[in-house]
Order: structure tokens, then C-alpha cells, then sequence
């Protein structure tokens, strides 16, 4: 195995195996981009081509990805730094908690 790569995978990953996070690429290189230093970067760059870190990011799961980080692979890897942030429910997106009415439910609630 190249131990390279298990070196990142104990540093970003603190809750499986190394071996069993380095094996899931998709997960693993989302990691890498979400948790890594530039130093994983870089050691990671020599392994996998850029294709293969684009194709892990557009696969990327929800809440894994700070909103930062997110804009910057975005940039690095598609040219552009608003691509869609992935969401854990569908049309949550706009969703602002602060300014919809709850109080109409509430009452009936309470029947």
C-alpha cells in the first residue's frame, strides 16, 4: 500500500481505518480537499490526476465541505467558485427558518 497515502488518511480521518479511507477514493479525496493541509495536498497530487480529484468533488457528500473550501476546489477544479454547494435535502437550499411562519402551525398544534 503506499503509506504516503495512509500517513494523510490517519491525519484527516480520525474515525476508520486508514487503509479503509485511502480504498474508498471518492471519499478519501473529498477528505483530502475538506480536511487537508497543502502538504496532503500535494502528497495526494502525485497519486491522482486532477481528473479524478474534479470527479470526486462533483460527487461529493453534503456537510462534508466547509462553504470555503468548497468555493476554492470549486475554483481550482471547474473555474468557478459558485458551484452548487451539495445539501442534505432537496430545495433546502433557500430555506431560512428565521424568516418563515411558524406560528400558523402552532395553534393548530396545540388542538
Amino acid at each position: 500500500m503506499k503509506t504516503e497515502l495512509v500517513e494523510v488518511a490517519e491525519r484527516i480521518n480520525w474515525y476508520a481505518r486508514p487503509e479503509d479511507v485511502v480504498a474508498n477514493e471518492t471519499l478519501f479525496l473529498n477528505q483530502v480537499m475538506a480536511r487537508g493541509h497543502a502538504d496532503d495536498v500535494v502528497t495526494v497530487r502525485k497519486y491522482y490526476p486532477q481528473e479524478k480529484l474534479k470527479a470526486a468533488y462533483l460527487k461529493a457528500p453534503a456537510g462534508l465541505f466547509s462553504k470555503r473550501a468548497w468555493a476554492y476546489w470549486g475554483l481550482v477544479l471547474l473555474g468557478d467558485h459558485q458551484y452548487p454547494y451539495p445539501h442534505r435535502f432537496k430545495d433546502m437550499a433557500d430555506f431560512d427558518w428565521r424568516r418563515s411562519d411558524f406560528t400558523a402551525h402552532t395553534e393548530q398544534d396545540t388542538r
